[in-house]
């Protein structure tokens, strides 16, 4: 049974390396696509208060299409796969 998608974005952020993790959030505030986070929704937060305002900003789909296209952009692409196949394969 796939897991939810906030839960599979949660569980992906946890398993981040702290150095990545801080370079995912910064790379979700620098997006220059709509809807952009604010930066007071991302600073000094832990990586499930991160996965609850991907799904709050973006929606659960958009959420994971955020969430991995920012995966690859720090390198993270294995952790991108895993995101996608643990979320039920929808990208």
């Amino acid at each position: 049974m796939a897991k939810t998608i906030k839960s599979a974005v949660a569980d992906t952020l946890e398993d981040l390396a702290k150095g990545n993790f801080e370079k995912f959030c910064h790379q979700l505030l620098d997006r220059r696509e709509a809807p952009r986070v604010k930066r007071n929704r991302v600073e000094n937060k832990n990586r499930l208060q991160i996965a609850d305002v991907l799904v709050s900003h973006f929606t659960e789909e958009g959420a994971l299409r955020v969430t991995v296209d920012l995966l690859k952009a720090i390198g993270c692409s294995d952790e991108a796969e895993t995101l996608v196949t643990e979320a039920g394969g929808g990208n």
